[in-house]
């Protein structure tokens, strides 16, 4: 209580500052954090589990087929174990990933190719300025930007605890979607269908891998290094 009346009597300016030094899941974090609606999640409470909605991995559609809808923003796992140790420590913890290269191809169509809200706007200017995906990756994807946008931020940022472990019961993959989503609500003991929310327009037929030039791949994956690593996708 006391930090959110520190961090309000800031001029505006100061806490935009200080927001702007930051990345975009640590910025997500002090949000939520210094906001009156800090709280652990009553449909997460209901389940006994706590979701981390990694961006572009089917997330909204998982909020809508588990928690009616109900969606948690895009908070890591360490906010969750550092504001709620107990419910944190009790809950089934879970997320979904997906491969870095579809994934950061299924952000740039998306906001290529969607009427999308006043928050994406800024997004959306940034991906329209480039000719296609291949010229996005080379002048725009690397690491320096992934931190400053929360479409293309790495995987790892929201998955990992204060210590930088990957610290989830069950990682589910898109490859795997209808599977993994089954043994999610297996484990919950949910009977609970999968509802597809969310796609994007220009949806592509054929793996990206096989529309990029070999350059864009190379780029990808040394930008995501670590999500290759830590999430099998080598």
């Amino acid at each position: 209580m006391l930090q959110r009346y520190l961090w309000k009597l800031l001029p505006k300016s100061q806490r935009s500052f200080l927001l702007g030094r930051l990345s975009v899941v640590d910025r997500q974090v002090v949000n939520k954090s210094m906001s009156a609606n800090c709280r652990f999640p009553e449909a997460f409470a209901q389940r006994g589990c706590l979701f981390i909605h990694v961006p572009k991995c089917a997330g909204s559609s998982i909020c809508v087929g588990l928690f009616d809808g109900y969606s948690p923003g895009h908070l890591p796992l360490y906010w969750y174990e550092e504001q709620f140790a107990q419910q944190y420590a009790a809950s089934f913890k879970f997320a979904f990933v997906r491969d870095p290269l579809e994934r950061a191809y299924s952000a740039y169509a998306f906001l290529r190719g969607n009427t999308l809200g006043a928050r994406d706007h800024a997004a959306q200017k940034l991906v329209g300025q480039y000719r296609d995906f291949d010229d996005f990756v080379v002048r725009w994807l690397h690491p320096e930007n992934i931190t400053r946008q929360l479409h293309f931020a790495a995987q790892t940022d929201f998955l990992t605890d204060s210590l930088g472990h990957l610290a989830l019961d069950f990682i589910g993959y898109q490859e795997y979607l209808e599977r993994d989503y089954q043994r999610v609500c297996e484990y919950l003991g949910l009977a609970a269908t999968l509802p597809h929310v969310n796609r994007t327009r220009q949806r592509v037929v054929v793996p990206v891998r096989d529309i990029c030039s070999v350059r864009t791949r190379r780029l990808v994956r040394r930008v995501y290094q670590r999500d290759y690593e830590m999430l099998g996708y080598e």
